[in-house]
């Protein structure tokens, strides 16, 4: 995924940012239900069930071992038009006829353009309603291929021998997670009630290349029949040791989405905080393929779990991926396109958002984690105080939640202030 990296100790001060109130949102309709192949109808309760025990077919040897081959050394970092690059297209190809998930095109699986070439399967919706509509589920497959040459931002560790980026968290670990939630509820007992789309998209490190030409020149789905799209990027990594907790942002564009996140919350017992776009380190939040589609007025949600160390560099090994914790997110994911393909109606998309609590509520979570043991995640005792700083300003939005315009927007500029404290760090 193409952003900053975040070492631990402005993590630790990202993680004092949160606290707040909440307030009323949309919630995502339960009374959701379809039709299976033999044209019965199917209960909301039925329907999540049988996503749930989709959920519950993932291991981590099964998930690992997708992201063991993908970050192996013989693709050489994935680097778009390498032929490692190329070699890691055609094994993904492989593997999703081996899964038997049918091509998004009729020409076949590859979607080509000029700097690389996107990887695309479908799954039709059960039921015929609404099959014509799309949850599109998206994950970079390329990397940053060697240090050393020229142009690459792939960054080798001092005194390492090692020169190849592998990306086994950005992305190999993506990549597996995508595939197996969509090829998980293909072969379910319920199918999701509209059709999957599923892209590995190329050349994102390069700046969302394949993710544009996708949107702007090649759609596989008319946009607006596109409900939503969510990019699974850098997954399985600790922003700081033992978080467990992954994001989803860019809820502030729509609160069914929103709302959406907690219901697969509550259903997969993983935590995934709801928060806004600003929290990848920059305004409008362009940090995975999510973004061309967002731009393009359909919902998003980028799935990740947040910066570590080794981000960007050739450090980014399988040793680097917290298994349970990627576990944890393939499962909340899965039910999470499963809530979202089976719900009675379109998630909303709000073009003018406004502030939102969750911003708060997750980075206060944060701020007792390090708050908790400052010596441990390297916090001076000038950091810790800023830090506690922060967070006894955000309290005074809990004890009181803003009401007002004016109150939100003083609210949502400590929030930002403190985000950019923690990239200013970081650097």
């Amino acid at each position: 995924m193409a952003r900053r990296s975040l070492r631990l100790g402005c993590l630790l001060l990202l993680a004092v940012t949160a606290l707040a109130c909440g307030n009323s949102e949309n919630k995502p309709d339960s009374s959701a239900s379809g039709t299976d192949s033999g044209s019965q109808v199917v209960s909301a309760a039925a329907l999540q069930s049988s996503a749930l025990a989709a959920a519950d077919t993932f291991t981590k040897a099964s998930l690992m071992s997708r992201t063991t081959t993908l970050s192996d050394d013989y693709f050489a970092g994935r680097d778009n038009g390498s032929p490692g690059g190329i070699a890691a297209r055609e094994w993904l190809v492989a593997d999703l006829k081996k899964l038997k998930l049918a091509p998004a095109a009729q020409s076949g699986y590859d979607q080509p353009f000029d700097k690389g070439a996107n990887v695309c399967a479908r799954v039709p919706g059960s039921d015929p309603t609404v099959s014509h509509e799309v949850v599109l589920i998206g994950a970079h497959y390329d990397h940053l291929g060697t240090a050393g040459v020229k142009g690459s931002q792939c960054k080798a560790k001092k005194g390492s021998k090692d020169l190849i980026c592998n990306g086994a968290i950005d992305n190999a670990a993506g990549v597996s997670v995508a595939i197996s939630v969509v090829h998980a509820l293909a072969n379910s007992t319920h199918p999701p009630r509209r059709t999957l789309i599923l892209c590995l998209f190329d050349a994102e490190e390069d700046g969302l290349l394949g993710s544009r030409y996708f949107v702007d020149k090649a759609p596989l789905a008319p946009l607006d029949s596109i409900v939503a799209m969510l990019s699974v990027d850098n997954v399985g990594s600790e922003i700081f040791p033992g978080e467990m907790s992954s994001f989803a942002t860019d809820v502030e564009f729509s609160d069914t989405l929103r709302a959406a996140v907690k219901t697969a919350n509550k259903a997969s017992g993983y935590n995934t905080w709801p928060v806004s776009s600003f929290f990848v380190g920059q305004e409008g939040g362009g940090r995975s393929d999510h973004l061309p589609f967002r731009e393009a007025g359909v919902p998003v949600l980028f799935i990740g779990s947040g910066s570590s160390a080794e981000y960007h560099t050739t450090a980014d090994e399988l040793g680097a991926i917290n298994q349970n914790k990627l576990l944890q997110i393939a499962r909340h994911t899965a039910v999470l396109v499963a809530t979202i393909a089976n719900a009675k109606g379109k998630p909303d998309f709000i073009k003018t958002p406004k502030p939102h609590i969750d911003d708060a509520l997750a980075m206060a979570s944060l701020a007792d984690t390090v708050i908790s043991q400052p010596k441990a995640l390297g916090l001076n005792d000038a950091q810790l105080s800023v830090v506690k700083g922060f967070r006894k300003d955000l309290q005074k939005w809990i004890d009181k939640p803003p009401e007002t315009d004016a109150e939100w927007a003083t609210y949502q500029s400590l929030i930002k202030a403190i985000v950019a404290a923690v990239y200013t760090f970081a650097k």
